[in-house]
């Protein structure tokens, strides 16, 4: 009776806490919406101070003070950020420049749309978006406010090179947020620590830490994955002839950071340039390209870089995404997944919002995915080894299956780097008594690089921990 009391407390409390969430949500929605003015350029600035802080950190390791290091990587910033906006602009007003070029574009448009126009298929939907069935494409951009009553399609590109002004005074608001926020960096733990002298600034500083990990690899591995993604693109569109294609190819690497679907939208504009202007078997095969591209880059190489780096279930994310665009567009979009990151490890560290933490990731772990992903940096940090601790509570997990778990994810990552940590040397020492075989070789192993000559051992040695991890608990107990 009393077990069932307890488990429906336990239950009310923890629906009570979700609705708290929602309720503050709601909240927080209202506040947003309204003080979107000062509130967006903050939170680009935020994020860009996450871009920043991996470069700087590095620095900083290597001897530059705190600050200069941030300065520096601030000024690279606005070297790559200003340059990539000169190309873009200046290749824009090059295609404007270029009037052939131009009624080129707007002869073959016009031709595409009255094949359309008189196709019996798509007649019905063209006179639904066109007011009527005998409307120009010009009349029908104009209609949708695409373009001005001119009617040319050069009209687009006119609108983005006027929206650069814009862009240029909200940058400097961002740029003051971000100096603040970068000389506030190197006083806020000294504050924490006088503020909560009693302990409790090490749980802060704890999940300062992990807040500050999950982004960064959140940051570097996307980074790299736009990065690549965005040259492959640029590679596809040069072959194929595609104009603009710096300018879209930027579009790519800012859309990336949107999970899902960002690849997706960054791929509209080049195949519509690409419908106008080739063939439909060329269209086909540069279509085709550009997802093995975008599928190649997202789905294989960033699953290897990061594994499960997020650790957000793909429904809230793309819940999240939409949301973000609802509120603040475009922008929003880009900026919803490190906070929807930093959000959830928030609640990780909070005993009371834990459940709603759980309702958020994309799987609950095994112990032998949670090391697999803990031994992957080659270092065990603070917040990784008492959620690794209170997993193997959860399940039930003796310290001798632990030992073997934690040996083999760390001889796998051995194997697979031609490197060890000392965390994961220790890992491997402390796992030698529970399997079969003398391996006396690996305690005179130190971190660094793996002799060659040492290469096999290390996979012999992975498979002897692969085996042990199917035995019998009584029988490691027996060996141990």
């Amino acid at each position: 009776m009393k077990d069932g009391a307890f488990e429906e407390g336990e239950f009310n409390r923890s629906l009570s806490t979700i609705v708290y969430v929602c309720a503050i949500l709601t909240i927080v929605s209202f506040w947003l919406i309204q003080l979107e003015s000062v509130l967006k350029p903050f939170f680009i600035a935020l994020a860009v101070y996450f871009v920043l802080k991996p470069g700087a950190d590095a620095l900083s390791a290597n001897g530059f003070p705190l600050v200069l290091s941030y300065f520096t990587m601030l000024m690279a910033f606005f070297a790559v950020v200003g340059a990539a906006g000169f190309f873009a602009y200046a290749q824009a007003d090059a295609l404007m420049s270029d009037t052939s070029t131009v009624e080129d574009y707007n002869a073959n448009l016009e031709e595409k749309w009255n094949w359309l126009r008189d196709d019996s298929i798509a007649a019905g939907a063209v006179q639904n978006w066109a007011g009527s069935e005998n409307a120009t494409l010009a009349e029908a951009l104009s209609q949708l406010g695409v373009v001005g009553s001119s009617g040319q399609i050069s009209d687009i590109v006119v609108n983005m090179l006027a929206g650069v002004g814009d862009m240029i005074s909200a940058s400097l608001i961002i740029t003051f947020f971000l100096i603040f926020m970068i000389l506030e960096a190197a006083l806020l733990p000294a504050r924490i620590e006088r503020a909560w002298p009693s302990g409790g600034s090490a749980k802060l500083a704890e999940v300062r830490e992990q807040i500050e990990t999950s982004v960064n690899t959140y940051v570097i591995v996307k980074t790299g994955v736009s990065i690549g993604t965005a040259a492959g693109a640029s590679v596809l569109m040069i072959s194929f002839g595609i104009d603009l294609w710096f300018t879209w190819a930027l579009l790519t690497f800012l859309f990336n950071y949107v999970p899902y679907i960002g690849s997706v939208f960054a791929m509209i504009p080049p195949l519509i340039l690409g419908a106008v202007m080739l063939s439909p078997g060329a269209l086909l095969t540069f279509a085709i390209l550009s997802i093995i591209n975008q599928q190649v880059w997202g789905n294989y190489i960033e699953n290897r870089w990061a594994g499960r780096a997020l650790g957000v279930s793909p429904l809230v994310l793309l819940l999240v995404t939409s949301y973000s665009f609802w509120l603040w567009g475009l922008v929003g979009m880009i900026l919803a997944v490190p906070f929807a990151v930093l959000v959830k490890i928030v609640l990780e560290n909070v005993e009371a919002t834990k459940p709603v933490a759980i309702l958020l990731s994309e799987r609950a772990p095994s112990l032998d995915e949670a090391w697999e992903d803990a031994v992957r940096d080659g270092i065990i940090s603070s917040f990784e080894g008492r959620s690794l601790l209170e997993l193997q509570h959860l399940l039930d997990y003796t310290d001798e299956q632990v030992a073997i778990i934690a040996a083999r994810s760390s001889a796998r990552r051995v194997v697979r780097r031609g490197r060890v940590s000392q965390a994961q040397l220790d890992f491997l020492k402390r796992g030698l008594p529970l399997i079969d075989g003398e391996w006396t070789v690996v305690s005179g192993l130190s971190p660094g690089k793996i002799p060659k000559e040492h290469r096999q051992l290390m996979i012999n040695l992975q498979h002897a921990f692969t085996e042990a991890a199917g035995r019998p608990v009584d029988h490691l107990l027996e060996e141990a």
